[in-house]
């Protein structure tokens, strides 16, 4: 085949380059999008995590009848302090995790059915031992949070589960 005069044979027009880069873009775009979701997912996944050695702690806490400080606890029979924070929640104190105040004057012991009550949670606020309800559940993961059971489970919900025993 003949090149048209004027042409080189294999050089590609300004309209072809441009609708390569535009699906280039676009597959760019969705990729980006999937990775971002990818990660979400790995730190709400890091955070399950975490509160799981937590919860673990404040178990053989109650089981040693150790201090009501209950973060110092977890720094001693847990991983330490890195446990203690989400690195989606606030980040301007000690914790970001809380116990449920309904637990503190009766203790988990009265609890009937220990694998719907809500042992600690996922705060909107930080600070030194956080104590707190249902209505300050932070949903920082994907529209859900995590929380630890009285029977030391742990799951991540979109819906607020039980927090009176």
């Amino acid at each position: 085949m003949a090149a048209k005069p004027g042409r080189p044979g294999a050089a590609f027009t300004l309209i072809e380059l441009l609708v390569v880069i535009a699906i280039i873009m676009i597959l760019a775009g969705l990729l980006f999008a999937a990775a971002m979701t990818v990660r979400s997912k790995a730190r709400a996944t890091t955070c399950l995590n975490q509160m799981r050695q937590v919860g673990q702690a404040l178990s053989m806490v109650s089981d040693t009848g150790a201090p009501s400080n209950w973060s110092y606890a977890v720094e001693k029979y847990g991983s330490g302090k890195q446990v203690l924070l989400c690195r989606e929640g606030p980040q301007d104190g000690k914790t970001n995790y809380a116990l449920n105040r309904h637990l503190l004057s009766g203790g988990v012991s009265r609890i009937s059915d220990t694998s719907k009550v809500v042992l600690l949670y996922e705060s909107q606020r930080a600070g030194n031992d956080l104590v707190g309800d249902e209505f300050d559940v932070d949903m920082r993961h994907r529209g859900g949070s995590n929380f630890v059971f009285a029977d030391a489970h742990v799951k991540w919900s979109r819906t607020v589960p039980k927090f009176k025993p």
